[in-house]
């Protein structure tokens, strides 16, 4: 009986200091393509970088320690990646994380081509993000769409 009372005690005080540090419920990250900047391109293919801003709604940091997405650009795939770069997203903050992504022209299509011309295009962003939590390692499935500006130039940071 004193040993199952102790264990009771233990659970509290547990639980309670989650809640003293605002540890409450995993709330998932928002991932969205803020923008995509043309690397380099060459005869075969090129490099781009997607801004992604990932935002941490919840009262405690989070690591991010791995993505992998895939990206269609104006409905054809244009390419995939497996970013294994650590980044840290602060409580209640948006942080951008530069992924770049390598392609080739033989998969790309017509539109896909004209559109890296430093336009806006059409994408689906999907994909999933591993996240170290206090309650250990979380996968959070993402998928956007919309229409964003390929440029030459870093895309403006938030608030900018």
């Amino acid at each position: 009986m004193r040993m199952r009372f102790l264990m009771l005690v233990g659970m509290a005080a547990g639980l309670g200091a989650c809640a003293s540090l605002g540890m409450g419920k995993f709330q998932e990250p928002d991932v969205r393509l803020q923008g995509v900047q043309v690397r380099s391109i060459g005869l075969v293919g090129g490099t781009v970088d997607l801004y992604l801003d990932v935002n941490n709604p919840n009262e405690f940091d989070l690591r991010g320690t791995r993505m992998q997405l895939g990206l269609d650009v104006e409905n054809t795939h244009f390419g995939d990646v497996d970013f294994n770069d650590a980044f840290n997203l602060p409580k209640g903050q948006t942080v951008t994380v530069v992924v770049p992504l390598s392609f080739v022209w033989a998969g790309v299509g017509e539109a896909a081509r004209s559109a890296l011309n430093y336009g806006t295009v059409k994408y689906t962003l999907k994909g999933t993000a591993s996240m170290q939590t206090p309650f250990g390692t979380q996968a959070v499935p993402f998928t956007r769409s919309g229409s964003v500006a390929v440029n030459g130039n870093r895309p403006a940071a938030p608030g900018n």
